[in-house]
This record gives structure tokens, C-alpha cells and sequence, in this order.
């Protein structure tokens, strides 16, 4: 089945992986009108959901609507489903995306979205215990693939011969968020101007791939049930990391001597990374034999979007579409010009990371 999952996702929070998540995903749809894009909300904050569906208090009013159905459909109606002793489903009742246009028609037709859901924190603790289920050796496993099985069968009961999910996922590396990394076939990892960007990095080697930063850790993981082993353990895949945008880089002078400083040392850090262990990052048409090399394929810029990105977000109006007017009217009535120039190289940048997909 023709499918390819995105996770965005780091465990550092505040690198802007929503943002970027929300205008790859509406720019890739748009592009792509004739494949299914699912847009998957696994952060109780709902952010990439209200984006979507309106943006602002229109699309907060929207995805509330969606979250005060009996039976939700959104993340937390497909959880609770699961919960409900049904994480080995190979059919559900119904679908559980909603089509974006018909909330906001400035998005493509072909882009859905499993909608987030601010109760899905207050779940964790059940969707744990259910994992754990000691009449199901089988439990976990289940659900760590259960969005995979849930891709499938919507794409199965739509009129798409393939389909693209992009996940916005949780900082926190609770349940679901395993649930989405498990699910997924690539990784993208926003990273910031900050040395904590390279630690978060770091994080993700550990947590995911079992690349522990000294022996005497990795001894200690011996004796530990740890998500790596469990996966081992379960036979089961990991995604490879796909590509890591340096969100909100700056060309601005005074800026860009300190930007450039941490910039290089998560180049210099990547490179190591794959010349250590290769297989962890998605593959290319030919490996890269230098630091340029391997910078060009999995490293990419994406400026700052200042004013445009607000607009945008207040508005739900993704950030290639800003370019149709350059006035625009916020929610609260405020008037606010958006020159084309301020963003056409953040617009450029998003641009060539959808290119890579």
C-alpha cells in the first residue's frame, strides 16, 4: 500500500515543528492534488487542528465543536476506541478524519485531518495501563502500530490511490507519541539556534535508537526495559531521519555570527551521527562521502516567518497562500500588511524541503 509517514518531531519543545508541520503538509497537498494527505494532531494543544480548521478563534470554535460530539471524531474517539479493547482492529467503524476545506476552503480538498483533542493528555494514563495488558502479550505492539493500520484503512475506504500523513507529535515521549514514531517511515527533527537543540538530537539517538553517550549508560540500558528494547524485543521498524530544518535562521548580520556558531556544530554533530551508523537516516540515491555532502541532503535552512507566520496562523492561512493579497484583516479587526518580500526566502525554504518529499 502506497503510504508514507512524516513524524514531526523533537523532544526539545519550542523548535517550531507545528508550523513547519502545518505549511510542508498544505503545500504539499496542494502540489499533489490527486494524492490523499492526512494531517495527524498528537499534541493535547491543538494547535496544527485549529490552524487548519480556520485558524484563530474560528478554528478553536471548529475543532471544539469536533471535540464535544458523543462520539468524538478526532484523536481521542480513535484512542478511546482502541482503549475499548479493539487495539488489534483490522476494521473501525468509521472514519475518523474530517476534510479541511469544509471548514476552511482556502485548504486543498485532498488534505484531511485526524483532529487533536486537549482531553488526549488525560488518556496517557489509560492508554498505558492497556498496553501493559498481561491477557494480551501482544498489546503493545498493537498499539504502537495502530496508526499505521488506522492510514490503511482510510485510505482504503477513499478514492486515493496513495496518500501522505504528516504527524505533528508531542515534545513529551508519552504513549502516543510512540504511537506516531512507531507508525511512521521517516523523522523530521526541527531544530533551533540554541545548543539545547543538539541535546534534544541526542535525546533522539537514545530514546529511539539506542545510541547511548557512554558505555557506562549504555551498560546501565542492559538492565532496563527501554523503548529500543522493545522494539527489538517486538521485532518491530523505526523511522529514519529524514531531513533536519534549522527553524527560524536568520539573515540578519548581527544575528547570523551567533545563528552560524550553533548552525555548524549541528551540522558537525549530524555528520558524525552518520558516519557512525548510517542506517538510522533515511536513504538516498547516493551516500554522502563529506560533511557538504551529507549537509546537502539531509540539512536544510528555514527563515524565520516574523510577521507572516502570525498572520498566518491567526488567519489559517497557510503561508504559500499569503502571496494572493498583501493586506489582511486579524480576528480582531486590526489591519496588517504582509510585503511579499518580508518572507519570499522562509517561503522559498519550505518550498525546497516539500521538493525532498
Amino acid at each position: 500500500m502506497n503510504i508514507s509517514i512524516f513524524s514531526f518531531y523533537n523532544n526539545k519543545g519550542g523548535v517550531g515543528k507545528t508550523t513547519l508541520c502545518q505549511n510542508v503538509a498544505c503545500l504539499y497537498a496542494e502540489a499533489n492534488p490527486d494524492e490523499q494527505v492526512v494531517v495527524i494532531d498528537l499534541c493535547p494543544q491543538s494547535n496544527i487542528s485549529q490552524f487548519l480548521l480556520g485558524g484563530g478563534h474560528k478554528g478553536y470554535i471548529a475543532n471544539q465543536r469536533l471535540q464535544s460530539q458523543a462520539s468524538r471524531r478526532n484523536i481521542v474517539g480513535f484512542m478511546d476506541w482502541l482503549v475499548s479493547g479493539n487495539s488489534g482492529f483490522t476494521s473501525t467503524p468509521s472514519s475518523y478524519l474530517v476534510q479541511v476545506s469544509r471548514h476552511n476552503p482556502i485548504i486543498s480538498n485532498n488534505l484531511h485531518l485526524l483532529a487533536g483533542d486537549t482531553f488526549l493528555e488525560s488518556l496517557t494514563l489509560a492508554l498505558n495501563f492497556a498496553t501493559m495488558n498481561p491477557a494480551n502479550v501482544n498489546a503493545w505492539s498493537e498499539f504502537v502500530t495502530a496508526i499505521r493500520r488506522l492510514c490503511e484503512l482510510e485510505l482504503q475506504r477513499s478514492d486515493y490511490s496513495s496518500m501522505k500523513v504528516f504527524i505533528d507529535c508531542n515534545p513529551s515521549f508519552s504513549i502516543y507519541t510512540q504511537m506516531a514514531l512507531v507508525s511512521s517511515d521517516f523523522l523530521v527533527v526541527p531544530v533551533m539556534a540554541d545548543y539545547s537543540s543538539i541535546e534534544g538530537i541526542k535525546g533522539i539517538l537514545m530514546l529511539l535508537y539506542g545510541k547511548y553517550p557512554s558505555a557506562a549508560v549504555r551498560n546501565y540500558a542492559r538492565n532496563v526495559l527501554t523503548f529500543s528494547n522493545q522494539i527489538q524485543n517486538n521485532n518491530l521498524r523505526l523511522p529514519t531521519i529524514f531531513e533536519i530544518p534549522f527553524n527560524s535562521y536568520t539573515s540578519n548580520l548581527g544575528a547570523a555570527t551567533a545563528y552560524n556558531a550553533v548552525r555548524n556544530e549541528i551540522i558537525d554533530f549530524g555528520w558524525q551521527q552518520y558516519q557512525a551508523d548510517s542506517t538510522i537516516f533515511a536513504p538516498t540515491g547516493s551516500a554522502p562521502i563529506t560533511r557538504k555532502e551529507w549537509q546537502s541532503l539531509y540539512f536544510s535552512d528555514v527563515k524565520d516567518f516574523h510577521t507572516s507566520g502570525k498572520v498566518s496562523a491567526s488567519l489559517g492561512i497557510p503561508l504559500h497562500r499569503l502571496p494572493d493579497q498583501s493586506n489582511y484583516i486579524m480576528p480582531d479587526g486590526t489591519p496588517v500588511s504582509v510585503p511579499r518580500g518580508n518572507y519570499q526566502e522562509a517561503l522559498q525554504h519550505v518550498q525546497d524541503l516539500v521538493s525532498k518529499i
